[in-house]
């Protein structure tokens, strides 16, 4: 841009550009809100990850680790005595043998599923009434069947030393055409836990799948117990 011609008989003067008394006092002011504003300012957020969990989460990742605990020591707890009842079925341990009712044959008093405990006794000691477990084919586990001992017959040409034993089903009046050799019987009913079968037969079908399931279970429970205890520590 082009200065203008000075006016004849006046003196040129220069010019310098200034800021009056009322801009710099607005400029000072918005410097001072800016300091302001930078010396108020948050510090930047840490990350998710390092923020310790509030008490509400921390009681939540409790409940769910004391969860998957009790869960392991559940299936650990089946798992070991489904191996214990497929080694004590055949040969029993201490007297004592387990079996699982398959059917309603003795419904009532014993319903489909439920866990079977029999006790040894001897022939002698087996009288009408009792609920005996026996194989109709010596040595065939296949054929186990329970049932209630309706009449007991001795061999007096022996002394009464193999007696027989003719069997009834629960809900049948008429007993059983067959008669049991004593050397049949794997035991007297003890006690019978309903449904407790199924879980068993449950646990021995899908054994494997189990036991990594209560592996997973364990590491996650214990994983998510030293993340809580790191972010307690901070």
């Amino acid at each position: 841009m082009k200065s203008l011609p000075p006016v004849r008989g006046q003196r040129q003067e220069s010019w310098e550009p200034g800021i009056s008394p009322a801009g710099e006092a607005f400029v000072e002011e918005v410097v001072q809100l800016s300091d302001d504003l930078l010396a108020e300012a948050p510090p930047p957020a840490q990350p998710a990850y390092d923020l310790p969990p509030s008490p509400r989460k921390a009681r939540n990742v409790k409940i769910i680790v004391n969860a998957f605990f009790s869960l392991t020591v559940i299936l650990c707890l089946l798992l070991a005595v489904t191996v214990f009842l497929n080694n004590s079925s055949l040969n029993g341990v201490g007297g004592v043998c387990f079996f699982i009712e398959p059917t309603d044959a003795m419904k009532p008093l014993i319903t489909r599923g439920s866990l079977l405990i029999t006790v040894h006794r001897k022939p002698s000691d087996i009288v009408p009434g009792n609920i005996i477990t026996y194989y109709a084919m010596q040595k065939e586990p296949d054929t186990r069947l329970t049932r209630i001992v309706a009449e007991r017959l001795d061999d007096e040409s022996r002394g009464g030393g193999n007696p027989l034993f003719r069997t009834k089903r629960a809900a049948d009046a008429l007993p059983d055409s067959i008669l049991i050799n004593s050397t049949y019987i794997r035991g007297v009913k003890l006690m019978a836990v309903p449904g407790m079968g199924y879980v068993i037969s449950f646990t021995q079908t899908y054994g494997w799948g189990l036991a990594v399931l209560a592996a997973a279970l364990c590491v996650s429970a214990v994983l998510l117990r030293r993340w809580l205890r790191s972010k307690k520590a901070k």
